[in-house]
């Protein structure tokens, strides 16, 4: 049983009652003046659940994103849009001469690195001077190099996402100018919503494919520094004679390793020219045409000379799982944690789905002044029958209590002072207190006070029996029944009045 939440529910739980019994009838008395009758029901066991709503869009779950690893010309793409395809098939191919290249220099680099790690074990030569000046020249030449790429990198990246900024900025204008308001339908209100939303998500996308491409490059710039300081540090070893000092040995094994990296990480590159499916899927989509030119490492779908932000150049996702992603209050989130049960009904459908919270944000997103909490719900199995982007509700199961002591949620009164429950005893109302434990918006646990077959009373009505002379009809008053349907018992209903 999991542990008791809250007394009132959140939105309409699922009740299953396990002992049925009736709702008590009215008996009304005709008299002088009024009478009173109690509808009645009846304690039972039976289940609350207690639940919280949220809706949003199902999108497809567990999708993949492939990318080049390194720039240079699209020869093949041999896919399309809603193909399926298998794990290892050959997706699309890059023209491997860049790549190739790279890691050509990079073996040559790693090699002369191994070289001085030898020689710095070994002895001086007058080749060895020969070679560590020429390593030096070479190393600073890089450093420049990576230097000056920096600075092109940074400026490209910078602009990308100037534009994209602007280009969310001025969607943000046009909602403004149309008075649309969110989830207003009114058009062009609900293209200008997506718009804005696009825009927004191409400016994030934007900005962190700029930091990750500045710090690759800022990367680079580090490793070729520590190279050129390296080949200096060796030079002046050798001209010192101290080449066989542990400190030289140490600064060489320093180098080997960093271009035993810079050739991993070639290689990786001249691997991922040749873009493989890592799992049967549907392709969603593809960014990438036949002859682009792709500018720069992880980068699919944007080209040199391009504008807008760089996309993925394959996706591929699994046909049929889906995710929808939906928000609660900063005073639900704490009933929600990953791992509890839910149901999910998309539109246009009457089943609902079965599903599993996978994700709760840690920071709110805030709207006006307003804190709201995403939460992640994945549908558990395939559900061809759906389509991503249809709206969809959601009921997270928070807590659930089964075979318990339970009478109708309307039969329930709390005041300051506690809760209490009017029982039907002997053809009299008896109220006694209560403590109540969980609580939907049909029937409430009741924890002390109840017991199983009590019959309680739901709703007082009030009858006024006109006089012979006045006519025959007789009007009803009082006693509202409250939400919540009544889970039964039999037990007549008895009445007070003169």
């Amino acid at each position: 049983m999991r542990r008791r939440l809250l007394r009132k529910p959140f939105v309409i739980g699922i009740v299953v009652v396990v002992v049925a019994a009736g709702v008590g009838t009215f008996f009304l008395t005709r008299g002088d003046a009024a009478s009173v009758s109690y509808r009645t029901g009846v304690a039972t066991l039976g289940t609350v659940t207690q639940t919280v709503s949220l809706s949003g869009n199902l999108a497809a779950d567990g999708e993949t994103d492939l990318d080049f690893q390194g720039a240079g010309k699209v020869t093949a793409v041999n896919v399309q849009s809603g193909q399926s395809v298998t794990a290892g098939e050959v997706l699309a191919t890059q023209d491997p001469a860049t790549v190739d290249a790279s890691l050509t220099q990079a073996e040559a680099t790693l090699s002369s690195a191994q070289a001085n790690l030898t020689q710095a074990k070994s002895g001086t030569s007058a080749t060895s001077l020969v070679q560590a000046e020429a390593q030096v020249n070479s190393s600073y030449v890089s450093y420049q190099n990576a230097v000056t790429s920096l600075a092109d990198t940074k400026a490209v990246n910078a602009q990308t996402v100037a534009q994209d900024s602007a280009a969310y900025t001025a969607a943000q204008a046009t909602v403004t100018a149309n008075g649309c308001t969110p989830g207003d339908t009114t058009p062009p209100c609900p293209q200008d919503e997506t718009t804005m939303s696009q825009d927004y998500q191409v400016w994030q996308s934007a900005e962190v494919k700029a930091t990750q491409s500045d710090d690759q490059a800022q990367g680079q710039v580090n490793a070729d520094k520590v190279q050129w300081e390296n080949a200096k540090a060796s030079l002046a070893a050798l001209e010192s004679g101290s080449t066989s000092s542990s400190t030289q040995v140490a600064t060489d094994q320093s180098q080997v390793a960093i271009d035993q990296v810079n050739v991993t990480n070639a290689q990786a590159a001249v691997n991922a020219a040749t873009l493989k499916a890592t799992s049967g899927g549907l392709v969603e989509a593809v960014n990438i045409t036949n002859g682009q030119q792709i500018s720069s490492a992880g980068t699919g779908g944007a080209s040199s000379g391009t504008s807008g932000s760089p996309t993925h150049a394959i996706v591929i996702i699994t046909p049929g799982v889906f995710e929808v992603t939906g928000s609660v209050s900063d005073t639900l989130v704490n009933e929600i944690a990953v791992g509890q049960p839910a149901e999910v009904v998309a539109a246009g459908s009457s089943e609902a789905v079965a599903g599993k919270v996978t994700e709760v944000a840690e920071e709110a997103t805030v709207t006006s002044g307003v804190a709201s909490f995403p939460v992640t719900v994945v549908l558990s199995g395939a559900s061809p029958s759906l389509r991503p982007g249809m709206s969809a509700s959601v009921s997270v199961i928070i807590n659930q209590v089964v075979g318990v002591t339970t009478v109708p949620t309307s039969a329930v009164h709390t005041t300051g002072a506690g809760s209490t429950v009017t029982l039907f005893v002997n053809g009299k109302p008896q109220t006694v207190a209560v403590t109540v434990g969980a609580s939907d918006s049909t029937r409430t646990e009741i924890l002390s006070g109840v017991k199983v077959g009590d019959q309680v009373v739901i709703a007082t009505i009030s009858s006024t029996i006109p006089s012979s002379t006045t006519g025959t009809g007789r009007s009803l008053t009082g006693g509202g029944f409250g939400g919540g349907g009544f889970g039964g018992g039999g037990g007549g209903a008895g009445r007070t009045g003169g």
